[in-house]
């Protein structure tokens, strides 16, 4: 069988040759939730993962995105992104090697490939299924997508058991399929704006031959920017926020932004109203609010469709047809605007689905690449200069090896050489990005930092020269070859596979990770386990640190020692920030059996400074109405301190009856009690 698999931000699709045309696969058709049910929504395996908020089990598609609290959806974006926060504007040194993004599922993490490639076997599973094996495909990526996002992709699909034919680009997917239903040559513009990423292409068909000859994008733009807008949109006109929500609410709010997002999408409809869960009122947004709310958005897409023009000298009437895919390029103001850019009307959506071409198209380069569509020939480009980064007074210089719209496969080479006599090694640090920037700019991304160890050290630098070859297969994927000039000898020969600082090659250990996750299907997640009588979410959903009811001044004084409960069930092994909503729940439970007392948390600074960002206005709060103190040193002694100059009772997850000695009132009867959190209960001891 000859599969295709669009691997998206938000939803991915399969498709397979059937000897004269392609069909999509329905991988999760089932699992499609009736108020989801719209024309197509049964072709789209949603790209998302979570746990049950019962059984703690692993779901993925149609139920992980509508039947969870806590769906994790955008693990593509993470493929290509960096980590702690980073993005496409971070302005760090292109000289830090990325490392690779974790994702929490239950108390544990796991790295972003292996939840792609969780994906990747369900989508096998699916294919499995409908009576049929999928051990091998071609998967797409983003026009734009960085070395790292393609390595990743291709590692995810190896991991599930697919073997990647190869890598093609979504606009050139795309464009295939619109050629083989409707044939005819020319000059395609292809405007690809989905759930994560927009990338403009531009492919010239001719003879059989697809060539891609510009193509420029952003990597963080998509849907997801769409539903943020428009929550900003619903906030405004409720005057309110979601935080006042659980967290299973807020997410099911969420998923209501996105289905308000689709209905103002479809041609007709000019209001939604949008009706909010946890009592709030409801609202009509109109389609011309949205459309202001994401006018922002569209100015910024507009950008690359720009530039990919002026690359190669062309204007819109040198253009024989604008394909439009991805679902946010759907939304009428995005195709208005594109066609006012251009002057010209769009392709209709009908004779382009901009859902499944993608998935379709690379059926058809599969079927390319096993000589079954004659008198068709694939070619695709680079979408990155690729190039070496050096020193240049203070900043990195960009010297350009394999320029920017080569035809893959591409080839470069350059020689390298000691900068001195005595250097025990030549050290080559391959970037992508634009070849007229210095390498140390935002665009730029390090794909691998190479050491070439010289064999004769103390001899003249130009006797140990280098011979460096660099080549990018038909996959967009890198090999280097190097060997020592002088003899011959060829001392690197290897593909670029390794993102990890210490060079650790991308797929060690993941396979063990895999099989690890997916036992989650059947098993409930470590530390997940909920007492049969009374489920409840992984962590209480909200903190609670506001009294229930006031409290009179005069109260007897009651210290928590929170240092232990914003932890609690964390360790080493699962690093996870602290947790106010920890906190809250303890504080809840603890004002529950000592009522009369006025409840008094103390943290240190660095547990405050730690605390997720989410949650910092929170803190803030408390300790600006006296519910939190918060003190330097986060210590045992601090907190009998505290509790001391109060003359309060200690609430502790530590036994500090040890601190006897400097503090003796401790073991008095009544001024100490110990906490602890058996399975989602706090009981005091």
């Amino acid at each position: 069988m000859t599969f295709g698999i669009d691997f998206g931000t938000s939803n991915s699709v399969v498709a397979r040759w059937t000897g004269t045309g392609t069909e999509v696969i329905r991988v999760d058709s089932a699992g499609l939730p009736a108020e989801w049910n719209r024309p197509g929504f049964d072709e789209l395996f949603p790209s998302v993962v979570s746990l049950r908020d019962i059984q703690r089990t692993l779901c993925f598609g149609w139920s992980a995105k509508c039947e969870t609290a806590d769906p994790k959806d955008a693990v593509k974006r993470m493929l290509a992104s960096r980590p702690t926060g980073e993005d496409e504007h971070d302005s760090r040194s292109a000289t830090t090697v990325p490392e690779e993004h974790e994702l929490w599922l239950g108390d544990e993490p796991f790295r972003s490939t292996t939840v792609a490639a969780a994906l990747f076997e369900r989508m096998r599973d699916g294919v499995r299924r409908n009576l049929r094996d999928m051990d091998e495909a071609v998967v797409t990526v983003p026009a734009n997508a960085t070395g790292a996002a393609r390595y990743r992709t291709r590692a995810a699909a190896r991991l599930a058991g697919i073997k990647v034919k190869a890598l093609i680009n979504e606009p050139t997917a795309a464009a295939i399929s619109y050629a083989h239903d409707f044939p005819g040559e020319g000059c395609f513009l292809v405007f690809d704006w989905g759930g994560g990423t927009i990338d403009v292409t531009i492919l010239e068909h001719y003879d059989g031959i697809f060539d891609e000859v510009a193509s420029r994008g952003i990597t963080a733009l998509g849907g997801l920017e769409f539903d943020e807008a428009l929550v900003k949109l619903v906030l405004t006109k409720l005057g309110t926020d979601p935080g006042r929500l659980t967290r299973a609410d807020a997410r099911r709010w969420r998923r209501h932004v996105e289905l308000t997002k689709i209905a103002l999408s479809q041609p007709g409809t000019d209001e939604v109203l949008f009706e909010p869960l946890g009592g709030l009122k409801p609202v009509v947004i109109r389609r011309e609010e949205f459309e202001q709310a994401v006018a922002p958005l569209v100015r910024r897409a507009l950008v690359p469709l720009k530039e990919c023009l002026q690359d190669v000298g062309l204007t819109a009437e040198d253009v024989d047809a604008v394909l439009m895919i991805g679902g946010t390029s759907q939304i009428p103001l995005v195709r208005k605007e594109v066609e006012r850019i251009l002057g010209r009307e769009v392709v209709d959506a009908r004779l382009c689905n901009p859902m499944t071409a993608v998935a379709r198209g690379a059926a058809i380069t599969a079927a390319e690449i096993d000589g079954l569509v004659p008198e068709t020939t694939i070619s695709v480009a680079t979408s990155h200069d690729l190039g070496l980064s050096f020193d240049a007074n203070g900043r990195r210089g960009f010297a350009t090896l394999i320029p920017r719209y080569s035809t893959l496969p591409a080839r470069g080479t350059r020689s390298a050489m000691p900068a001195a006599r005595g250097a025990s090694k030549v050290v080559l640090e391959i970037v992508e990005g634009d070849g007229k920037r210095v390498a140390d700019d935002e665009r730029t991304f390090l794909l691998a930092r190479l050491e070439l160890r010289v064999p004769n050290p103390n001899s003249d630098p130009s006797s140990n020269t280098f011979d460096v070859d660099y080549h990018y297969d038909r996959s967009g994927i890198l090999k280097v070859h190097a060997k020592v000039r002088n003899s011959g000898t060829v001392i690197l020969d290897e593909e670029l596979d390794c993102f990890g600082p210490d060079g650790t090659p991308i797929a060690q250990g993941l396979d063990r990770e895999l099989e690890r996750l997916l036992r989650r299907i059947d098993e409930p997640a470590a530390g997940s386990v909920m007492p049969a009588q009374a489920p409840a979410p992984a962590e209480p959903v909200a903190p609670v640190l506001l009294p229930e009811a006031e409290e009179n001044e005069n109260s007897p004084s009651l210290v928590v020692d929170g240092r232990g409960i914003v932890t609690a069930g964390r360790t080493a092994a699962s690093p996870r920030p602290p947790s106010l909503s920890l906190l809250g729940s303890a504080l809840k439970a603890i004002r529950g059996r000592y009522p009369d007392r006025r409840v008094v948390a103390v943290l240190g600074t660095d547990i405050v400074d730690a605390i997720e960002y989410d949650e910092q206005h929170l803190v803030d709060q408390a300790v600006a109405e006296g519910l939190i103190v918060t003190v330097p040193s986060p210590s045992p002694q601090a907190v009998l301190n505290v509790a001391q100059q109060l003359d309060a009772m200690v609430v502790s997850m530590e036994d500090l009856t040890r601190f006897r000695t400097p503090f003796p009132w401790v073991t008095e009867a009544g001024r100490f009690v110990k906490l602890a959190r058996v399975e989602w209960n706090w009981v005091f001891v």
